[in-house]
């Protein structure tokens, strides 16, 4: 799969430049940058397969599920699909092509998901295994907070999926797994809503 001409991390690996650039900008020239994810391999290598290798969302929902039990991070997930709205998305679905939903990506965040790094999005994964980092200027009370820094990280990994191509499939992924299943809606679904800042 790393070696379709989509990817192609074994004839033409990333280079140097390449991997540096990605620390602040993971989509090239405006659009999701594919190659991307050959810095993750082979990490989700049969979720890639599925998602930009075959265009199947379903597929790479299944299969993604499955690595994020394995590492029990299916709760991360579910609140990552109700905070950044993954759930009530009506405008993607598994027939939404990559092209399509670079464009989405562009009318829910401007263009700032081509901006995004790969340093942002590994500051998201660094904050769920540690104590988050939360602005002075957020001034924490309460529930609000939580939800106001829980939609930030989503966000940012939201852009990620946009930059590296897989947006279309994290929404199939959410809508299979997450949004319509009893035991996630009952302890987050109320995370779907929005909360005043």
């Amino acid at each position: 799969m790393f070696c379709d001409k989509k990817l192609d991390c074994a004839k033409d690996p990333l280079t140097p430049a390449e991997k540096s650039s990605m620390d602040s900008h993971i989509a090239v020239n405006g659009k999701a940058n594919l190659k991307s994810w050959c810095r993750a391999y082979p990490m989700y290598a049969t979720s890639v397969q599925r998602c930009i290798v075959d265009g199947n969302p379903r597929g790479y929902a299944q299969e993604m599920f499955q690595s994020q039990q394995k590492m029990k991070l299916t709760s991360a997930d579910a609140i990552y699909c109700f905070v950044a709205g993954h759930c009530n998305n009506t405008e993607v679905t598994e027939a939404t092509t990559q092209v399509e939903a670079s464009a989405i990506c562009d009318k829910l965040y401007g263009q700032r998901w081509t901006q995004i790094g790969w340093n942002d999005f590994m500051g998201v994964l660094a904050e769920l295994s540690t104590t988050h980092h939360v602005p002075k200027e957020w001034n924490v009370t309460g529930w609000n907070s939580i939800v106001k820094l829980a939609r930030h990280e989503a966000e940012i990994s939201a852009m990620t999926a946009c930059a590296m191509g897989n947006f279309q499939c994290d929404l199939a992924y959410c809508k299979m797994n997450y949004c319509n299943s009893p035991e996630f809606v009952s302890k987050f679904g109320n995370l779907s809503w929005s909360y005043p800042d």
